[in-house]
């Protein structure tokens, strides 16, 4: 069920190039070599802004199942270079096909934002446990009492029309809470609302940059036993769009993306001086705030965590890809529904 815990090799700096020699990745900067990686350890590439690649390197990445993933400078997904296709086709003819039985499309949205709403009241409860604040900390646990009762109404759901109305509740009451669990006072971290494109304050900032970090995993997972990212159940099918890398998503936003926010500005490792309001309003991180952020998610990943379905312990990082292999056992129809991972 496992597999090796993969690395990703994130390049934030503009002026950093990718070159390979044998089986190694080297970065260079003004043309001198910084960093030397050894293909072994690599499952997927970053690059950030103008920060380039030699076609050798992208070539060795292609041939070695090394996913290549390309972000604007402000975190957003600019597009993959990936490899031949791997995997069972059977089951990605399974997977097209299950968009045609409505009712299986709609056990599956179910089960994934079962396992949304659920980890967004575990995040609440658990700040709930070490805040020191009796106002706050009854506003937190009144917030996922409400999240209890939206996940039992998500079985009752008809229509993907009418269990994406209960998200988006839930979205209101746990956003609604956020500020609550952030324990700054200045109005440097204040959240009034998700706003994406683009953020407009520096929580969001953080919030859409770690979201595309995940989805890269997400995609990565997804291609690894042979699924194609683009179809997806819950979120509706555009061209460009990661469908089913946003379905798989869902599950793990609050605990890899939102609780990683709170806690690196509990912690103070993120300041006012890390972003920058550019005209128009939008915030910019600084490249400092980014490596400051990536760090932290990659150290998160090395963490383990118990699987409830595995009965065990894993590391954040392979939860992607387990949830990958349930999710195409549930399509194949090995298992009677696909479950989520819950955070308990």
């Amino acid at each position: 069920m496992t597999r090796k815990l993969e690395n990703t090799l994130y390049v934030t700096n503009e002026e950093a190039y990718l070159r390979k020699r044998q089986d190694i990745i080297l970065v260079f900067i003004d043309d001198e070599e910084v960093l030397r990686v050894p293909g072994l350890h690599l499952g997927g590439i970053v690059l950030l802004g103008r920060a380039g690649i030699s076609y050798q390197a992208l070539d060795w990445c292609a041939r070695n199942d090394v996913t290549v993933t390309r972000l604007d400078r402000n975190g957003r997904f600019i597009g993959n270079w990936i490899g031949p296709v791997s995997g069972n086709v059977k089951l990605r003819v399974d997977q097209y096909k299950k968009l045609d039985k409505e009712e299986q499309v709609l056990g599956l949205s179910i089960d994934f934002l079962k396992g949304k709403i659920f980890n967004c009241r575990s995040n609440l409860l658990r700040s709930a446990r070490d805040i020191d604040d009796v106002e706050k900390e009854e506003l937190l646990r009144k917030n996922s009492s409400q999240l209890q009762k939206l996940i039992n109404l998500l079985d009752g759901g008809e229509s993907l029309e009418e269990i994406r109305g209960f998200e988006g509740r839930a979205a209101k009451v746990y956003f609604s809470s956020f500020n609550a669990m952030i324990l700054d006072k200045s109005s440097s971290f204040e959240f009034t609302g998700r706003k994406k494109r683009p953020p407009r304050d520096n929580v969001n900032a953080m919030l859409s940059y770690l979201y595309v970090l995940l989805c890269h995993d997400c995609r990565s997972g997804l291609e690894g036993v042979g699924l194609d990212p683009q179809v997806g159940y819950l979120h509706a099918i555009r061209p460009g769009k990661p469908a089913l890398a946003l379905d798989l998503m869902e599950e793990l936003r609050p605990i890899l993306v939102e609780r990683s926010v709170i806690t690196l500005i509990n912690r103070e490792q993120v300041k006012e001086k890390d972003f920058n309001k550019k005209p128009g309003g939008a915030i910019e991180m600084t490249e400092e705030c980014r490596k400051t952020i990536i760090k932290h998610y990659q150290q998160k990943k090395l963490e383990e965590v118990y699987h409830p379905v595995l009965e065990k312990k894993v590391p954040y990082g392979l939860i992607p890809h387990i949830q990958a292999r349930f999710l195409a056992r549930a399509i194949r129809g090995d298992i009677d529904y696909y479950p989520a991972f819950l955070y308990q």
